[in-house]
C-alpha cells in the first residue's frame, strides 16, 4: 500500500495519526451530525459511501461523521480541521471551510480503494488568499451550455476556487438590444440568477463582470450604437496594423455615460455579489478619434482616469466594490493614489516573464486593495503553452502574496473564435487553485496526477498527456500570447511577414508533426478502456488536428511564401482537411457548448480561405 494521498489544494499539515497502515472502515448506515443540514445533505449526495446516512442535528457524540461549524475551535477563515481515526470530524472556522473540509473528504474517499478503507489522517488547513477566482470568456463566441458551467463549477468548488467571473462584452439578453446579442445564444436573466444560486449553494460567489469602456466592438458595428465609438472606423493598433472596426466608447459622446448607466443597471441586480468588474481595458483607440482634443488638452491619462471614475460611480449605485483592469492607468501611475480606496485594481499579464513584482507594487504603495490576474495561455494556441501558464501563474501569486494581493483571479480568454476546448483549461485553473489556496503549491508531477485524478477522475495520465502537448510549441520561435502554428493558420498573410518565419526549420517542423502523429495514437490507447472520457479524448483530438493544419501552413509559408502561392493540388487536399476538422469541431462545439456563436467562431477559424482570394480584413476578436 501506498501511503502517498494525493489531494489538491495541498494541505498546510496533512500527518497520520496512527502508523501508516492504520485505517478506518466506513460503515454502511450510520449517522452524520452537522451544524449545517446543507452540507451534511451535499455529503451525502456527492459521497456514495454515506447515501445511506442520517442527517441529524442533535449528537450524542457516537456519529460516524460529525460536521462542526464553530470560530472558537479553528480560528482561520475558510480553514478546517479533518480528523480520521475510526470516526470522521471535520471541525471549521465558517460554513465555507465546513464545505472545504467535506470536499477533501470527498477526494480522499476517490482514493480509499487505495487503501482499502480511509486512511487515519489529521489534517489543519486554511486559505493564503481569501478570495481564489476564475474568469471565463463568455464573449468570444463560445458560451458553455448551463449544464456545462455547472459541471465546472462543481469541479472548481472541489479544488477550493470561491470567485467566478463570465467576461461579458454583448452576450447577456439586455432587453432592447437584440440586435447585439441575438445570433449568440447569450445568457438570460433568468440563466444568471439560476447560475448565482448554484454558485452560492457551493461557496462560490459569482461576481458580474461586463466591459464598459473598450472591447465592446459587437455593439458598435451596429448602425444604432455607431455614433458612441471612439474612432467608428478603426484604429491603429500599438503592435502594428490597423484594427478595421470601432471598439471603444469615447469619453468625448455624452450619450456614453447613458449607455454605460443603461445596461449596469439592468446587468447588476441579478447577481447577489456586492462586487463588479467593470473592465476598461486595452483601451488602445482613446485620443485617435472624437476624444483627440480632449486628450490633447489634458493628456490621455487624464481623460482615462476621469472616464474611469464617471463608470465607477454608476457601478458603486449597485455594488460596494468595483474591480477594473489596472493595464491602462499603470501607464499613468500619478493617477493611482487618485482612485478611491474602494476600487479593487485586477493586475493582469499572461507572460511568464510579466513584471507582477513591478506592478504590484504600484498599487501596494497606494493603499488601494488588488488581485494579481494571470492565465491559463490556451487561447492562440490550439493546445496551450503549458510551461508558460506555469511560469505565470506562480510569477503572479508569488509577487501578489509578497506584496499584499487580496486575491488571485486566473482568466482563460477566447480570443480570435475560442477555438481550445475546455479539456485544455484544467492545468492552469487547477494550478491556480492549489497555489491561491496553498502558496507553497506542489510540484508539476503531482499537479498532473490530481488533475487526472480529481478532476477527468481517472488514473489514466491524460493530464501529462496534454502538458506535453502544451510543451510543442517550445521548439519553435517565441510568440507572445500565443503559438506560431495558430497564428500561422489564422492570420498567414502577416505571420508571412514575420522574421521568426525564417527561424523555423524543415526540419523542425518534421519533428513536430512526427511527435504529433504519435501522440494521436497513444491518446485513442490511452482512454480506450473509459468510455466516459471519450467526450474529453475527442475535443483534444480536434485541437491536435487543428494544430496539424497551423503546422502545415508553416510549412506552406516556408516553401511558397503565400498562402496565394500553394498550387491547386496542394490547396485543395488541406482544404478538405480543414472541413474534416471543422465537422467534428461543430460537432464537440454543439454538444458542450451554444449555437450562437459557431459561425462566428468557424468565420475566424476559415480566414485562410479568405485570404487565399485576396480578402485580408482582420476579424473581430
Amino acid at each position: 500500500m501506498s501511503a502517498r494521498i494525493l489531494l489538491i489544494p495541498k494541505p498546510k499539515v496533512l500527518k497520520w495519526t496512527f502508523e501508516e497502515s492504520a485505517i478506518t472502515e466506513i460503515p454502511k448506515y450510520g449517522f452524520i451530525y452537522t451544524t449545517n443540514e446543507e452540507i451534511a445533505r451535499y455529503l451525502k449526495r456527492s459521497a456514495e459511501s454515506f447515501a445511506g446516512y442520517t442527517v441529524t442535528k442533535s449528537t450524542n457524540g457516537d456519529e460516524f461523521v460529525q460536521l462542526i461549524s464553530n470560530p472558537y475551535l479553528f480560528p482561520k477563515q475558510e480553514g478546517y480541521r479533518l480528523v480520521i481515526d475510526g470516526r470522521i470530524t471535520i471541525i471549521a472556522h465558517d460554513d465555507a471551510g465546513l464545505f472545504y473540509g467535506v470536499q477533501t473528504l470527498r477526494q480522499i474517499l476517490r482514493q480509499s480503494s487505495h487503501f482499502n478503507g480511509l486512511p487515519n489522517v489529521f489534517i489543519e488547513d486554511y486559505p493564503d488568499f481569501l478570495y481564489r477566482g476564475i474568469m471565463i470568456d463568455v464573449s468570444r463566441d463560445r458560451i458553455p451550455k448551463l449544464e456545462v458551467l455547472k459541471f465546472i463549477i462543481e469541479k472548481l468548488s472541489e479544488l477550493k476556487v470561491n470567485q467566478l467571473q463570465l467576461y461579458t462584452e454583448h452576450t447577456f439578453a439586455y432587453r432592447g438590444h437584440e440586435k447585439v446579442w441575438e445570433d449568440y445564444s447569450p445568457l438570460t436573466h433568468e440563466e444568471i440568477i439560476e447560475l448565482d444560486a448554484f454558485c452560492k449553494s457551493h461557496f462560490i460567489e459569482l461576481v458580474p463582470n461586463q466591459n464598459t469602456f473598450g472591447h465592446l466592438s459587437k455593439w458598435l458595428i451596429h448602425d444604432e450604437y455607431k455614433h458612441l465609438a471612439e474612432a467608428p472606423d478603426g484604429y491603429e493598433t500599438p503592435w502594428g496594423g490597423r484594427y478595421e472596426y470601432p471598439f471603444s466608447i469615447s469619453p468625448a459622446v455624452p450619450e456614453s455615460v447613458k449607455f454605460v448607466e443603461d445596461i449596469l443597471r439592468e446587468f447588476l441586480p441579478n447577481f447577489s455579489s456586492e462586487q463588479v468588474n467593470i473592465g476598461c481595458d486595452e483601451t488602445f483607440d482613446l485620443g485617435q478619434g472624437k476624444s483627440k482634443d480632449l486628450c490633447e488638452r489634458y493628456g490621455k491619462g487624464k481623460v482615462y482616469f476621469d472616464f474611469l471614475m464617471k463608470i465607477y460611480n454608476i457601478a458603486k449605485r449597485y455594488k460596494k466594490a468595483v474591480m477594473f483592469w489596472g493595464d491602462i492607468i499603470e501607464n499613468h501611475p500619478e493617477f493611482i493614489p487618485q482612485l478611491p480606496k474602494d476600487m479593487i485594481a485586477m493586475v493582469w499579464g499572461y507572460e511568464a516573464d510579466h513584471p507582477f513584482d513591478e506592478k504590484c507594487e504600484l498599487y501596494s504603495k497606494s493603499g488601494l486593495s488588488f488581485y494579481v490576474c494571470p492565465g491559463t495561455s490556451t487561447w492562440n494556441t490550439f493546445i496551450g503553452r503549458t510551461d508558460n501558464a506555469i511560469e505565470n501563474i506562480k510569477n503572479a501569486v508569488y509577487n501578489g502574496y509578497k506584496h499584499g494581493a487580496i486575491g488571485v483571479l486566473t482568466t482563460d480568454w477566447g480570443d480570435n473564435g475560442h477555438p481550445q476546448h475546455l479539456p485544455f483549461s484544467w492545468i492552469g485553473f487547477a494550478f491556480s487553485a492549489a497555489l491561491g489556496w496553498n502558496i507553497a503549491g506542489l510540484e508539476v508531477d503531482e499537479l498532473l496526477d490530481a488533475v487526472n485524478f480529481h478532476v477527468f477522475e481517472t488514473e489514466r495520465p491524460l493530464a501529462q498527456f496534454i502538458h506535453r502537448l502544451g510543451q510543442l510549441h517550445n521548439a519553435l520561435p517565441y510568440t507572445p500570447n500565443g503559438t506560431p502554428y495558430f497564428y500561422a493558420f489564422v492570420y498567414p498573410d502577416r505571420f508571412s511577414q514575420n522574421e521568426k518565419l525564417k527561424e523555423i526549420s524543415y526540419e523542425t517542423l518534421e519533428n513536430i508533426e512526427s511527435e504529433l502523429k504519435t501522440m494521436k495514437k497513444e491518446l485513442s490507447s490511452l482512454v480506450s478502456e473509459e468510455s466516459k472520457l471519450s467526450d474529453v479524448v475527442e475535443q483534444i483530438s480536434n485541437n491536435m488536428d487543428f494544430a496539424k493544419l497551423g503546422l502545415q501552413v508553416l510549412r506552406f509559408l516556408r516553401t511558397y511564401g503565400s498562402v496565394e502561392n500553394i498550387p491547386e493540388d496542394e490547396w485543395n487536399e488541406f482544404d478538405k482537411e480543414i472541413d474534416r476538422v471543422l465537422e467534428d469541431y461543430r460537432r464537440i462545439w454543439l454538444s458542450c457548448n451554444r449555437k450562437g456563436g459557431l459561425e462566428q467562431s468557424i468565420y475566424k477559424l476559415t480566414r485562410i480561405r479568405r485570404v487565399r482570394k485576396g480578402d485580408k480584413r482582420g476579424l473581430i476578436f
